[in-house]
C-alpha cells in the first residue's frame, strides 16, 4: 500500500536524476503530504530513447471507464496480477512511468489509535516509483485526463509489522528498461518488481499531523518521541 508519499526535491536534482527537463516550474513545490487526485510529476517516454516529465492526477482512470471518480480505488496496482486486471494489462505493455518521491507514510494502529511512520531509504534521496499511467476520455471530448497509479509488491522484513505491501522502488540502472515503451517482455519487467532491500532502508514514528491531508512542511517528516 502507498497511500501517502513525499516529494521535496528541487527541481535541478529531480531533472537531473532522471534525466528531464521541464519549464513547468509550478510543478515542482515541495510537496511532504502528496494525497490522490492530486496533480504530481511522473516521468515517462513517449518515444524509444526520450524522455519526458508532466504532471499526472494520482489514481488511474482506465480508458473505459465512465465515471473518473474510480481513479480513487485505483493509486495501487498489484504487480502480482498487472497482467490480469483489466484497468492495468494494457497500460502495463506500453504505459509505464516512474513516479518521483523522497519517501513515503505507512500506518500502525497503536492502542487502537492509527499511528505514521516515514519511510526512507538510506542510499538514495530521490526514489523512483514504479507506475503505470493512462489517458481517459470523457464521453463529450471534452476533457481529458492523465492519471497514475503507483505499482505495489510485498513488504520487506522493515516493512512487514505496519504492513503486508509497500510500494516497487526501482533501481536507478533499470530506470530506461523499465520505461522504454517497445520493451514488450513481461517476464522481465515483472522481474524488477521486488522489495527493496531491507537494510538499505529506515522507517520512524512521526506526527500525527500527517494524517490531515491540508497539512504541509517538512516538520511532517521529522521523527517523533514513541
Amino acid at each position: 500500500m502507498c497511500g501517502r508519499y513525499t516529494l521535496y526535491s528541487e527541481k535541478g536534482e529531480i531533472e537531473e536524476i532522471f534525466n528531464v527537463q521541464s519549464d513547468e516550474d509550478d510543478l515542482f513545490q515541495s510537496n511532504y503530504n502528496v494525497t490522490p487526485g492530486t496533480i504530481n510529476p511522473v516521468i515517462l517516454m513517449p518515444r524509444p530513447n526520450v524522455r519526458d516529465i508532466a504532471g499526472f492526477k494520482w489514481g488511474l482512470i482506465p480508458s473505459w471507464a465512465d465515471d473518473q471518480r474510480i481513479g480513487y480505488k485505483m493509486i495501487n496496482a498489484r504487480s502480482e496480477t498487472l497482467l490480469e486486471k483489466s484497468s492495468f494489462h494494457k497500460p502495463f505493455q506500453r504505459q509505464r512511468c516512474i513516479v518521483p518521491a523522497n519517501g513515503f507514510y505507512e500506518w500502525q494502529t497503536i492502542y487502537k489509535q492509527k499511528t505514521p511512520f516515514y519511510v526512507r531509504t538510506l542510499d538514495q534521496n530521490l526514489l523512483g516509483f514504479a507506475g503505470l499511467y493512462e489517458i481517459w476520455e470523457s464521453k463529450d471530448k471534452k476533457e481529458v485526463i492523465y492519471s497514475y497509479t503507483i505499482i505495489t509488491t510485498e513488504a520487506n522484513a522493515l516493512l512487514q509489522p505496519l504492513h503486508d505491501r509497500m510500494p516497487v522502488i526501482l533501481e536507478k540502472k533499470n530506470y530506461d528498461h523499465w520505461l522504454d515503451p517497445v520493451n514488450s517482455n513481461t517476464d522481465d519487467l515483472l522481474s524488477l518488481l521486488k522489495p527493496y532491500p531491507t537494510e538499505r532502508m529506515a522507517i520512524y514514528r512521526v506526527s500525527q499531523d500527517v494524517n490531515e491531508a491540508r497539512n504541509n512542511g517538512p516538520e511532517l517528516i521529522q521523527p517523533v518521541d514513541a
